[in-house]
């Protein structure tokens, strides 16, 4: 099996998408462009499970851990595409251009997360932010929308330049950029250090943790719904899949545990202490996303296949947790505005339960999803001798349950309602299969956790 075979999944994926984009240019019919772009998804994660063997060059690098996060980013590309056909409909000339980067962004992160070369993780990188920096200013008459991608691409440029940076140090020190030569470094050079702070912290703005997390609120809030569920889960996926190569794959003989720790106290104090005063949900959910990067990022400080069984089932919760909120968010009429959600209870019970279940999961309250990768996390940190870190981000969780459940408050108010519903099957049915699956996976651990 060579590189091109192991990259199969991704080329097609890309075929596909051009593919799509050209008979875009033929024929305006919004229906045929999202069913072709679902299918072309859908064909490219076929051929990921087809050529599921591992496979591993100084370039690439393919294991079992891979082949689930590549298709975990694929198939959350294919919810964001079903919660975005009723708004696209809406702005029907620019279906085709809207699909297409979605495709784009996708290629570019699996590529991203088989990469094991740095030069291999740059283009990747530029690859899926591209898309997603026209993707946030998508609708170019909203200057929110037109804010929010202007002030992504000029901080994502940031970011791209400190991977940069890192990989001038790491080329002038080993003579390579692949993976494998970061055992080759030595670590008493200010140089050394250097290109792992630079790489992390390229990193951190893509997972909107403290201090880079500044981006996020705005973006949120002024990207198209649809776009704001995917920036909240794919790119983490993929960033966070980066990471674990780096830390465990290329087996670094230096952690920086007191940088990780920072960052992840912060990003959890920080995100939880600005959602409690949020009242619009996308930049609650902004803040929360930086909240649970947080948690997440504890994961970096353990070793072996313990930072990987950690990780991996919460990225898993984390994407069904906030498409599945999105989803509800888009169900309702001015689904933006917490008060809006008074007695959503009267109107819509199947919307109501569901959004509850998923609020109460990502608080990490049992018997949810959340709470069974939230305790895992903390568990494996704690026995790895980070008390102190663990008792925070407890605390934390407790404080985020009042701007969570705050939300399920108001929609089983006993008020009369003013709820209006967006009647969309399809966005209702993400939403329902996200919440059962939260609820499945929480009863039936077995579901989630992985061996």
């Amino acid at each position: 099996m060579n590189q091109y075979i192991a990259l199969i999944p991704e080329m097609a994926l890309l075929t596909l998408g051009i593919v799509v984009f050209l008979y875009g240019l033929i024929r305006k019919d919004i229906k045929t462009i999202f069913l072709f772009g679902i299918l072309s998804i859908a064909v490219s994660t076929s051929l990921a499970l087809m050529y599921s063997s591992e496979f591993s060059n100084s370039l690439i690098r393919i294991d079992i851990y891979t082949i689930l996060l590549r298709l975990l980013i694929l198939f959350t590309g294919i919810l964001v595409l079903m919660l975005s056909y009723d708004e696209l409909s809406r702005n029907s000339s620019m279906a085709n251009e809207y699909v297409f980067l979605i495709i784009l962004a996708l290629f570019g992160m699996n590529l991203m997360i088989a990469a094991n070369d740095l030069l291999i993780l740059y283009l990747s990188l530029e690859a899926f932010s591209l898309p997603l920096y026209i993707l946030a200013g998508f609708y170019i008459r909203n200057k929110q929308s037109v804010e929010a991608g202007l002030k992504y691409f000029i901080l994502g440029t940031v970011a791209s330049i400190l991977l940069i940076g890192s990989i001038v140090f790491f080329y002038a020190n080993t003579g390579s950029t692949s993976y494998e030569s970061f055992a080759a470094l030595k670590w008493d050079k200010l140089s050394s250090i250097l290109i792992l702070v630079f790489l992390l912290f390229t990193f951190t703005f893509k997972l909107s943790l403290v201090p880079f997390h500044a981006w996020a609120p705005d973006v949120y809030q002024g990207a198209p719904t649809p776009v704001t569920a995917f920036f909240s889960t794919a790119p983490k996926v993929a960033a966070f899949a980066v990471l674990i190569k780096v830390f465990l794959v290329s087996q670094l003989e230096i952690k920086p545990q007191t940088l990780i720790i920072i960052l992840s106290a912060l990003s959890m104090i920080v995100g939880n202490l600005l959602a409690l005063r949020q009242t619009n949900l996308k930049r609650l959910f902004a803040y929360s996303s930086i909240a649970h990067a947080g948690y997440m990022s504890m994961a970096l400080l353990l070793v072996d296949n313990t930072l990987i069984l950690s990780l991996i089932p919460y990225l898993i919760a984390y994407v069904f947790m906030n498409i599945g909120a999105f989803a509800v968010i888009l169900s309702i009429s001015g689904g933006e505005n917490i008060l809006n959600y008074r007695g959503l209870n009267k109107v819509n019970s199947l919307i109501a339960i569901s959004m509850a279940i998923i609020l109460i999961s990502l608080t990490g309250i049992p018997p949810t999803a959340g709470f069974i990768v939230k305790f895992n996390l903390f568990k494996n940190v704690f026995m790895a001798g980070y008390q102190g870190l663990v008792f925070l981000g407890l605390l934390m969780s407790v404080l985020s349950a009042y701007y969570y459940l705050r939300i399920v408050f108001y929609i089983y108010k006993d008020v009369p309602s003013r709820v209006s519903i967006n009647k969309n099957s399809l966005i209702s049915g993400v939403a329902l299969a996200s919440a059962v699956f939260l609820i499945l996976s929480g009863v039936i651990p077995s579901l989630l956790m992985i061996n």
